[in-house]
């Protein structure tokens, strides 16, 4: 209730910072643009005419102006004392390393000052604040050497004043953002018992944001600029460093400002992920332009979201530091179909969903730490949903090293070092959950036991000399074995070291036990996915992203006719590193035999029988037949043709056979072999839309 009392006693701070906040955002659009401020609609802007900018300067006077009166407040007018306040020392760090920021935006937002100087200037404030007082200082009561400190604040700051400004990309955003980023902080403050004055100021911060966003919503009448946007991350990297120093500080208070700012910072780390990867893919495809069917594959695989051109960026040696439009709010705007307050909206509802997460999240996990961590899987899946684009680009990397095993080699070489890290994570997971019950018995013996034994085994039996992108299912089956065979020597190990009373002291034989199980199922699960999902990535997934990411119209949807191994062999070469970007999308399989109809096989359903060819074209219609069984009869050939000449769909024939090595027959068919990625080219060299056979 005292809490309640002095929220409303308080009010009069984010309300004036709001009021002044709309008045000088109202100035500067009638000000600036005399002043040449202004933003002319080119190159990737959005806007189609020109709008005023450095409108931040509104909304930054008016928090300053606001937060001076509560300021004054706090040391009873004596503004010699404000250093002695919490908040006090918060406000003079911020001051400074403002100060040089907003200078900076000013010159940058009128003339477009040089990359290399604004970053200097970005380094340049980070270092005032850690030097006024503010940063990174000690991290769970362990403080950090100056040097340190002052590496990680610079760093820090650089990175969240950049998230801002890429995230400043349509109107309303990074206001709107901040002002839900800034109530999500202030309420997890509130909840913790935390600093009140941080309260206040975190409110007045919202106030200012919400003033000048009566003017930045779509249609905006005037844009913050780098001067708004910059003074944006350098608050919530100042807010986020001040609770991560603060004295016994916990997992939530690390958590719960990084994650109320989560979207600018997973956007900036999906476009530096998103461009490292491409340019790799660049560089690969340097490495092999003498290859044409290198270059075809690689063009297509790297470049199939078709929003880069990868010849253009090669001639103008674009870097990870290059713009494009595959931002998160890029993305949802095509999604919402170019609508801006739609697409702004739901990224408002994404902060909104990972701010209350937060705070849930650490309410939750101290009670129940099993539904903590089943949302937090939950988050892990819808975060991947969102870097489909990245996924993507990495998994087309990933199949360009399938397709050119020299580069794969690395991946066989870390295996090692991969298995070890994912054994060792095992045993810290393990003993994060019965953490209760070894905390006092934990020692380097337990570890060894548990891990080293998995690394000496594999190590000495030689199945690192598999190269398991192109693993058979005995090498499974073997690595299966030698997994059993490190865990009984574990568990023999960590009986005799317990009977000696080395490890685990005090503790029950059911409690050993379970420890063992534990971490022979976390250690021999994580070994064997890691190696199932290089599988799933190169013949499932890579496709999968890439259909999803295509347009519509250039995909050629396809039916199967025979469900037999032809059937599998077709599939498994569709969906390989070398079609990675045929178009080809499998409605599914139609088949003869009576007993498969309805099922699924080999992931797709037997959808009827080549008399239902024209009910399946009318609920669907397809592009091309592949027939994957030489076992058809002459009526199911004719029945082929005729649909196929009124439907205009081309037929082709999958061919898994053996035969003869004669020379003269191996050049015709390789004559009349087709290839999926030469969509137009295969449909050319057919002059029959019937049976290509």
């Amino acid at each position: 209730m005292e809490t309640l009392k002095s929220l409303i006693a308080n009010s009069i701070y984010p309300l004036a910072a709001f009021a002044v906040s709309m008045i000088l955002t109202r100035v500067c659009i009638a000000v600036l643009p005399h002043l040449g401020y202004m933003d002319m609609p080119k190159g990737r802007h959005i806007h189609k005419k020109p709008v005023p900018r450095a409108g931040g300067i509104g909304f930054i006077l008016a928090f300053w102006f606001s937060i001076m009166l509560y300021a004054g407040k706090l040391c009873h007018g004596d503004f010699t004392k404000l250093a002695d306040q919490n908040v006090g020392q918060f406000l003079i760090a911020l001051a400074g390393a403002s100060i040089i920021l907003f200078f900076t935006g000013l010159y940058d937002d009128r003339f477009d000052m040089p990359s290399l100087i604004k970053l200097m200037l970005h380094i340049s404030a980070g270092a005032a604040l850690y030097f006024l007082g503010g940063g990174i200082r000690t991290v769970f009561d362990f403080t950090l050497p100056w040097y340190l400190a002052l590496i990680v604040t610079v760093f820090w700051t650089i990175g969240i004043v950049n998230a801002f400004n890429l995230i400043d990309g349509l109107d309303g955003l990074a206001a709107g953002l901040a002002s839900i980023s800034s109530v999500c902080i202030a309420v997890w403050i509130l909840l913790s018992g935390g600093n009140f004055p941080m309260v206040v100021l975190l409110f007045t911060f919202c106030g200012a944001c919400l003033g000048f966003l009566v003017f930045n919503f779509s249609p905006a009448r005037i844009f913050m600029g780098d001067t708004g946007s910059m003074f944006l991350g350098l608050f919530f990297a100042m807010t986020s460093m001040d609770q991560c120093s603060r004295p016994a500080v916990t997992v939530a208070a690390l958590l719960v400002p990084l994650v109320a700012i989560g979207v600018p910072i997973f956007d900036v780390i999906l476009a530096i992920w998103r461009r490292s990867i491409r340019r790799f893919g660049i560089h690969m495809l340097k490495e092999n332009l003498d290859d044409a069917e290198a270059v075809t594959e690689l063009e297509n695989g790297i470049d199939s979201t078709g929003r880069i051109e990868l010849k253009k960026v090669i001639e103008s040696e674009k870097g990870v530091m290059d713009a494009d439009q595959d931002h998160l709010h890029h993305r949802l705007l095509r999604e919402s179909h170019n609508k801006t307050s739609r697409a702004v909206l739901l990224i408002y509802a994404l902060s909104i969903v990972f701010s209350l997460g937060a705070i849930g999240l650490t309410f939750i996990g101290r009670s129940m730490p099993a539904l903590a961590f089943l949302l937090v899987i939950i988050g892990v899946f819808f975060t991947l949903r969102l870097a489909n684009i990245e996924l993507l680009a990495s998994m087309s990397v990933l199949a360009q090293g399938v397709r050119f095993p020299r580069k794969s080699f690395l991946l066989t070489a870390a295996h090692p070092l991969i298995d070890f890290l994912m054994v060792t994570a095992s045993f810290f997971l393990t003993y994060a959950l019965l953490q209760r019950a070894v905390r006092s018995t934990y020692n380097i013996y337990l570890f060894l036991i548990l891990v080293i034994p998995y690394f000496l085994v594999l190590i000495l039996s030689g199945v690192y000399r598999t190269y398991w992108l192109r693993a058979g299912i005995e090498r499974y089956y073997f690595l299966l074995k030698l997994l059993f065979l490190a865990a009984c020597i574990s568990f023999i190990l960590l009986n005799v070291f317990a009977i000696k009373g080395w490890v685990l002291a005090g503790i029950s034989k059911r409690m050993t036990v379970i420890i063992f199980l534990l971490q022979t199922f976390f250690s021999c699960g994580a070994v064997i996915a890691e190696r199932a999902f290089l599988h799933f990535f190169e013949s499932f997934a890579i496709r999968s992203y890439y259909l999803k990411n295509s347009p519509e119209a250039s995909q050629h949807y396809t039916l199967i006719h025979g469900g037999g191994l032809g059937c599998r062999m077709y599939i498994n070469n569709l969906y390989s590193s070398r079609h990675l970007s045929c178009p080809f999308r499998i409605l599914g399989i139609i088949d003869e035999d009576p007993s498969l109809q309805g099922l699924n096989v080999y992931g797709f359903r037997v959808l009827g029988t080549s008399h239902d060819l024209e009910t399946l074209y009318k609920k669907k219609p397809f592009d091309t037949i592949v027939l994957t069984t030489v076992n058809i009869s002459d009526e199911v050939i004719e029945m082929m043709r005729t649909f196929a000449r009124s439907h205009n769909v081309r037929v082709t024939m999958f061919l898994s056979q053996e035969y003869p090595a004669d020379q003269d027959f191996f050049n015709m068919l390789q004559s009349r072999a087709i290839n999926p990625i030469e969509k137009e080219g295969a449909e050319a060299e057919d002059d029959d839309p019937g049976l290509g056979l």
